[in-house]
């Protein structure tokens, strides 16, 4: 099954053919674990308790136990897919930078194929 192929904070996509574009497999998976990671709980009337609400950290020191509530919020959000592979479980990190600008790396094994994906959003 597809759906729309709709990267979060981006415009939708549509076809060469004008209809809308339709993501499937690792592109649907990726669109899928960035559009709940970003969306704040609350924020679709129809699905109150949707969303992780990522955007909460920004500006927040981070202590060793914000980092693991950050990393267990992320995992939950990602082996909630279906075709995320739960065994190896996916692998977060996180990188800053001089700036002090915090990036996060997802890792996950794509079940169909077991070949490891990383999770970007362009």
């Amino acid at each position: 099954m597809s759906s729309e192929y709709h990267w979060f904070g981006l415009d939708i996509q549509f076809a060469a053919n004008g209809d809308d574009a339709s993501a499937s497999g690792i592109a649907e998976i990726n669109q899928r674990i960035v559009r709940e990671l970003m969306t704040a709980p609350g924020d679709y009337v129809w699905q109150p308790n949707y969303g992780a609400g990522l955007g909460r950290y920004i500006g927040v020191a981070l202590s060793a136990e914000k980092y693991a509530e950050v990393t267990a919020l992320i995992r939950s959000i990602v082996v909630k897919q279906p075709d995320v592979q739960r065994l190896p479980a996916p692998a977060i990190t996180f990188q800053a930078d001089a700036t002090g600008l915090l990036s996060t790396q997802i890792v996950y094994t794509y079940a169909p194929t077991g070949q490891p994906v990383t999770v970007f959003a362009p």
